[in-house]
């Protein structure tokens, strides 16, 4: 596998959106169910933002021309938004210090992610960067909301992302990802009644 290909691997959303559910499930389980109510609501509005873009382009052709943006980049929002809270999460309450150096590392592997996708083609960098900021006002958001501090700290949430991406990966591989893309797409042609779904320099038809 190349490189970027890797790199980008890391920020599918089919892998993502279960390692933010296992962080909810984290949060409830340890008695902060509020915390827990504010994480979920914070990723869905990402995660929902993210898709409605994509359904307006590849349904109906809006998009930004000027900028090249037909879409939200999910891959860099979806790492921006979890990663952070997801390292933070990691490191006991009594290391703020290292606790900001992993939200900071997370920031760096959102930004990596984001790269590989101008690297491999498949975003514009107006894509990727709506991405990221979409996803770092998410991840922040929530990491500076007031109470923030009470957070429960373990490195459960990530042992439990990293058996849950392992075990995702094993039983389905590439196509369990290739298949999201598709369904996408089958939900932008369907709403829209088109017969095919709008592609990066296509012409939209009147």
């Amino acid at each position: 596998m190349h490189l970027w290909n890797l790199v980008s691997h890391f920020g599918e959303s089919a892998y993502l959106l279960p390692s933010a559910l296992l962080i909810a499930v984290w949060l409830r389980y340890s008695h902060t169910t509020g915390s827990a109510l504010r994480w979920l609501a914070a990723v869905m509005t990402a995660a929902g933002t993210t898709l409605i873009s994509k359904l307006a382009f590849m349904g109906w052709g809006l998009g930004i021309p000027a900028l090249d943006f037909t879409g939200i980049s999910g891959h860099s929002a979806m790492a921006a938004a979890v990663f952070p809270v997801l390292l933070y999460l990691c490191i006991p309450a009594s290391r703020p210090g290292l606790a900001r150096f992993g939200v900071g590392c997370g920031i760096g592997l959102a930004t990596l992610i984001g790269w590989s996708r101008l690297a491999l083609h498949a975003h514009s960098p107006s894509e990727v960067v709506t991405g990221l900021a979409l996803g770092l006002a998410t991840s922040l958001a929530f990491l500076n909301w007031p109470g923030h501090g009470a957070l429960p700290r373990s490195v459960a949430p990530l042992v439990a992302a990293l058996v849950g991406l392992a075990t995702l990966q094993a039983l389905t591989g590439a196509s369990f990802v290739g298949n999201t893309h598709r369904l996408v797409e089958s939900t932008a042609t369907f709403l829209s009644g088109h017969d095919h779904p709008y592609r990066r320099g296509e012409p939209k038809s009147e």
